[in-house]
């Protein structure tokens, strides 16, 4: 059992029609920890965020943040969507997108301060952004946009960021870029649960995992729950081949990446 847990579900399901996208699913996890939450395609990972934001409606069972509501806390909580959710012809330039960070800290009518500018700034910065500040969103590179939101993110000064898929369809820049600035807000206390697919990169990238296929499988540190037994039920025929490649892969000292 964890202590003051920073997020709980609890009988969590959620149907899309009549099909469950997630199905009674029980699980709480620590502070100040990177967490990934992975499985295959179709698992519900990406409905589990969507649910501890809000987006989506649980059909039965609840989330809680803090031990609150979600909108008792939900200044403190930065959500970083799947780039493929988002409109990228919409008419606005990168410092426009990652002033909407500041504005749901201060409210949609305040006016930004000296204050709020230098956190936009210096975010900018943190992503290697700052110099495209008035290019639109729409001419800039898959990593590129990647970069923005994560910027948008960390503008809004929360404690817990939620990630959907930041890895995905990102250059090798980007993805080396993201895991130094994960270290660097694991070690400033924040906590990070991010959505992942890549199996070999897990163990390297997160404390703690959430293994979902519809139902929760498995949720632990890493070293308790990433073994052959749990990705076996998480992934079932699929992870045989995976496995194989991997070890193959480590026997002959490639390095392995998958993108």
């Amino acid at each position: 059992m964890i202590e003051n847990p920073i997020i709980e579900a609890h009988n969590l399901t959620v149907l899309y029609g009549r099909k469950p996208a997630l199905w009674n699913v029980d699980f709480s996890l620590p502070r100040g920890k990177v967490i990934g939450i992975m499985g295959p395609n179709g698992s519900g990972k990406s409905t589990l965020l969507k649910a501890i934001m809000g987006v989506a409606t649980p059909t039965s069972g609840y989330t809680k943040v803090y031990d609150r509501e979600l909108d008792e806390v939900r200044e403190k909580i930065s959500y970083v969507p799947q780039r493929q959710d988002i409109d990228w012809d919409f008419p606005a330039s990168v410092w426009d997108v990652v002033s909407m960070g500041r504005f749901q800290k201060r409210g949609l009518f305040k006016k930004l301060t000296s204050e709020d500018k230098d956190i936009i700034a210096e975010s900018l910065e943190k992503v290697n952004m700052l110099g495209y500040s008035k290019r639109q969103i729409s001419q800039l590179s898959g990593g590129q946009q990647q970069r923005v939101f994560l910027a948008r993110a960390l503008a809004q000064q929360g404690d817990l960021f939620l990630m959907d898929e930041p890895f995905a369809g990102v250059d090798i820049s980007t993805e080396e870029m993201i895991i130094s600035l994960l270290k660097e807000m694991k070690d400033a206390g924040k906590t990070l649960v991010i959505v992942h697919h890549d199996l070999h990169t897990a163990q390297s990238y997160f404390d703690w995992l959430v293994l979902l296929n519809t139902r929760l499988v498995a949720a632990g540190p890493v070293s308790e729950v990433f073994n052959d037994q749990v990705l076996t039920d998480t992934y079932g025929g699929k992870l045989t081949t995976i496995s194989k490649i991997s070890q193959e892969l480590e026997n002959k000292e490639f390095p392995i990446r998958h993108k």
